[in-house]
């Protein structure tokens, strides 16, 4: 069962003590690529072995263990399994301790910048995902300068450029959650840097099509955020984070027969894959409730709702389980539904 993956993510890859030059050999690259390809199609387990073999490279030691937490970040989103967080934040923190002894040897290190300020930013994100939202914030603020130093000293390091563009949207559409922010970032400008990250980034460019593709959903450009998501699926047709997000897509626009249809696919795949994984399922079955509401069908709406509310107990447990019950509570308590 795939749940076990828990179990090899988090006691494998431990010997790592080559000192690191500056840039990876051709073949480290290879394995690097081969890793992420792998992992975005969600087969883990091979994934977790190509990062070994990254890591057993002559100065593979920062690259393998970046990629580790990466890959550890995506399966904690996929399985909801939040037993993984712990050593999300300790092999993200041996990736901030290497930098920082690269970058004291060395200031014009590149890639010891790029790294750190990718770390910071992945780290950034699990801490809004556990709603720390404070400690999220204030460490987003220290990703820029690493990475702006990343691209002033090797142009050619997009990667660094997609880690921009994240942060320059966020600025951008702060006053979603903060009236005035908006000011301080600029859309066109974090479309612009995501767009080139895109057609150049090596590591993240499957991740700079799927954020891409957010920012199209959230910005309300819906084909454009189809076009990018089906591009993304093109070479990784299971991925569910692309499928969730094409769903998320659907629904904003009205397509609810689409919705319920990847609804199903998912659940099925979800069951298959991670069966206890209640916080995606919660999620998808809230997606499936509006979808049902908005052809009419009230009856499936309320009984989508129940699953999720059924589940109330485990929300101590459970990632976001507690905004889901609360919104299925809310579906079905109001007086009129169209």
């Amino acid at each position: 069962m795939r749940w076990l993956l828990s179990v090899s993510l988090v006691f494998a890859l431990k010997i790592f003590a080559q000192r690191l030059p500056a840039h990876l050999s051709r073949c480290d690259g290879e394995y690097i690529l081969r890793a992420r390809d792998l992992t975005y199609q969600q087969n883990y387990t091979a994934a977790a072995e190509w990062v070994q073999k990254i890591c057993q490279q002559p100065g593979g030691e920062i690259a393998g263990l970046f990629w580790q937490s990466c890959l550890i970040q995506l399966l904690i989103y996929d399985s909801g399994n939040t037993a993984l967080v712990d050593s999300f934040y300790r092999t993200g923190e041996r990736v901030m301790q290497i930098c920082a002894r690269r970058l004291k040897a060395n200031p014009a290190d590149a890639r010891a910048h790029l790294y750190l300020g990718l770390t910071l930013l992945n780290r950034a994100n699990l801490l809004s995902w556990q709603n720390k939202k404070l400690n999220a914030f204030l460490t987003m603020l220290k990703v820029p300068s690493h990475l702006e130093k990343a691209l002033a000293l090797d142009p050619k390091l997009y990667d660094a450029l997609f880690g921009l563009a994240v942060v320059e949207y966020f600025k951008a559409t702060a006053d979603r959650y903060c009236l005035g922010l908006g000011l301080l970032g600029s859309r066109q400008r974090a479309y612009e840097m995501m767009e080139s990250a895109r057609k150049n980034a090596r590591l993240l460019q499957p991740m700079a099509e799927f954020m891409l593709g957010f920012m199209y959903k959230e910005d309300q450009h819906y084909e454009a955020a189809i076009k990018t998501c089906q591009q993304l699926l093109s070479r990784y047709p299971d991925n569910r984070a692309a499928r969730r997000l094409l769903r998320d897509i659907y629904l904003k626009m009205g397509n609810f027969q689409q919705v319920i249809c990847l609804c199903r696919e998912l659940d099925a795949d979800i069951m298959a894959n991670f069966p206890n994984n209640r916080y995606c399922r919660a999620e998808n079955y809230l997606k499936m409730a509006y979808a049902w509401e908005g052809i009419g069908r009230v009856d499936s709406a309320d009984a989508y709702a129940d699953r999720i509310i059924s589940w109330e107990k485990y929300c101590g447990s459970v990632p976001w389980l507690g905004n889901y019950v609360r919104e299925a509570k809310w579906l079905k308590s109001r007086p009129r539904r169209i």
